[in-house]
């Protein structure tokens, strides 16, 4: 027999069978008597009742997966995307495509009714797939694969299957509390200071949150430290207006800071200057001491370093002990420790030269990055984020009371976003799957293959390596002929084969080739067949290269051996053959 489904009706079953038991025959007719009570007799109108659907189903719409099927097509996603993940090694690292190919092959109108999954994976395989560049692939060494681990699928899986929003604690207490404490296990990963964890000094303390880009965590950073320098100065100067002193703001980094910091500080309205580095990428102390002198003498009001540790182009480090005293004697905010890619973490995650410099007391807050889903903003005293970004308005159109019982962090004051997603999961179910042992292994790992690249690189004596590799970047150059021309064309050859993919850098006046170990399915044997790759383009466009240096020189002579310069005196010479 179909189980009865509940209604509305028997939420309010007591109190209507109370009413009517006490109530006249006037109040029969009342609406707070249930008028939907079927008599015992009527078995059509059980019937009836019985058909009705309440609940989760039938807020459904017509055309969405039922229960049962949502289990069978996500069984079917699953093995979907393991066959796809597994089968990688396989396909074209590069993508084929052409600009607007998916316009051309698909309708320009969406469809008036739904159709199966088994059409849609099609259209994926049909479609999607051409314009897919393999990231996930052993020979992709351009940038950072996104979250290509089974356990960080997992992790999203349940992040949307959940559907949890966070606004504030009392929201949903699981997004808020779970990210403090992953943000504590990434604090004791790096072995920060107990001044970057949750519960150091309470509320005023420190500790971390999830941002979804660098990007994003930069503005944050860039936004405290301008409203924290315009409180100090209002203080000092209370005849000047904010955006008066505001123009006179001036941000540091170096050249090889990340790429985003021109359009962050165009958003947060400063001015930002980058500073020269030295030939391995690396911002002096004496550069940035110089530039400060300067700018304060034009009137600027310099207010914050930003340096970087494991730099995107070539992994250098800038010269953190030094720069730390700098930026507390001229009174700037934090110094932003940035280190791009999960790989470039030390090889021995405690006691490192990051966390060795993390433990000095100028550095305030850092930004690590285990993904490119994900950025770690890191900070010892929150209360510069909440004087910032708290939205406590009572004449707002969504007024939040705050809560001064609440111990927990209070996310919506921390940064941008006033709304959070269940981010944090995603890094938790990494961290119990995996285990610090796992993470450190495949840090290890990474580490491990870079040094047998550097090993295969330094017996070919066509190439030079940018500094020591400590970390899962390999930047690296041809010097034999010694110019720019020659590495971008390697570089255009090895990602128009799409065998191997790689990424240059610009360095100084130098252009380098950066090779990223960090796949999840790379190994030994990987690397080799990748190097093998790269020399062989390099001997193909070194060959190409003195071909079209001879055919500048409009003549030349083709002897069975080897190619001879042709000399002027040679033109008159009735017995040499020209090929030009």
């Amino acid at each position: 027999m179909e189980e009865e489904k509940a209604t509305i009706e028997d939420f309010f079953s007591d109190e209507n069978e109370s009413a009517a038991g006490s109530s006249s025959e006037e109040d029969e007719d009342d609406f707070s008597a249930s008028p939907t009570r079927v008599p015992k007799g009527d078995k059509a109108m059980k019937k009836k009742r019985k058909r009705k659907t309440a609940g989760p189903l039938s807020a459904l719409p017509s055309a969405d997966l039922t229960p049962a099927e949502f289990r069978k097509r996500g069984k079917e996603l699953i093995d979907f995307l393991a066959d796809y993940l597994e089968g990688s090694r396989d396909r074209p690292v590069n993508h084929q495509a052409i600009q607007g190919y998916l316009f051309r092959k698909m309708p320009r109108i969406p469809p008036r009714d739904g159709v199966s999954m088994d059409e849609v994976y099609k259209e994926v395989k049909q479609y999607i797939f051409p314009g897919l560049a393999q990231w996930q692939s052993p020979k992709h060494h351009s940038l950072l694969p996104a979250g290509g681990s089974y356990a960080s699928i997992l992790g999203s899986m349940l992040c949307d299957g959940l559907g949890c929003v966070g606004l504030t604690w009392a929201d949903c207490p699981a997004i808020t509390e779970l990210e403090m404490l992953v943000m504590n296990w990434l604090a004791h990963l790096m072995d920060l200071p107990i001044d970057f964890h949750f519960f150091g000094k309470g509320m005023s303390g420190g500790g971390g949150i999830l941002q979804s880009t660098t990007t994003e965590a930069l503005l944050t950073v860039m936004v405290t430290a301008k409203r924290t320098m315009l409180d100090h100065l209002k203080e000092t100067k209370p005849q000047a207006s904010e955006w008066s002193l505001q123009d006179q703001f001036m941000a540091y980094c170096s050249e090889q800071a990340h790429p985003s910091m021109e359009r962050v500080c165009e958003v947060a309205g400063v001015k930002l200057k980058r500073l020269w580095t030295d030939r391995e990428g690396i911002m002096h102390a004496d550069t940035l001491r110089f530039a400060i002198e300067k700018d304060k003498n034009k009137g600027f009001y310099p207010f914050l370093v930003i340096a970087t540790v494991g730099t995107i182009a070539c992994t250098s480090m800038d010269q953190i002990r030094k720069i730390g005293p700098i930026s507390v004697a001229n009174d700037l905010f934090p110094l932003l420790i940035s280190v791009p890619v999960p790989s470039q973490w030390p090889r021995k995650t405690r006691r490192s030269g990051y966390t060795l410099m993390l433990a000095m007391p100028e550095v305030r807050s850092s930004a690590a990055s285990t993904s490119p889903c994900f950025m770690e903003l890191m900070v010892k005293k929150a209360i510069h984020f909440i004087n910032t970004f708290a939205c406590e308005d009572p004449q707002g159109p969504l007024y939040i009371p705050k809560d001064d019982k609440n111990t927990m962090a209070d996310y919506r004051n921390w940064s941008l976003p006033m709304t959070r997603r269940f981010r944090a999961m995603k890094l938790w179910i990494v961290f119990k799957l995996y285990g610090v042992r796992g993470l450190q292994q495949k840090i290890r790992e990474d580490v491990r293959r870079a040094k047998e690249l550097e090993k295969l690189i330094g017996e070919d004596h066509r190439f030079e390596i940018m500094g020591d590799v400590m970390f899962g970047v390999v930047a690296f150059r041809c010097k034999r002929p010694d110019n720019n021309e020659i590495n971008h064309q390697i570089l255009k050859q090895i990602n128009k084969s799409a065998v191997i993919k790689m990424t240059g850098a610009r360095v100084g006046f130098k252009y380098w080739l950066r090779f990223v170990v960090s796949g999840r399915y790379t190994d030994s044997e990987d690397v080799k067949f990748s190097w093998e790759m790269i020399r062989r383009t390099t001997n193909k466009v070194t060959q190409m290269k003195i071909c079209q240096n001879l055919k500048a020189s409009k003549s030349f002579i083709l002897s069975p051996s080897h190619l001879i310069l042709s000399y002027p005196a040679m033109h008159r010479s009735s017995n040499t053959k020209h090929v030009s």
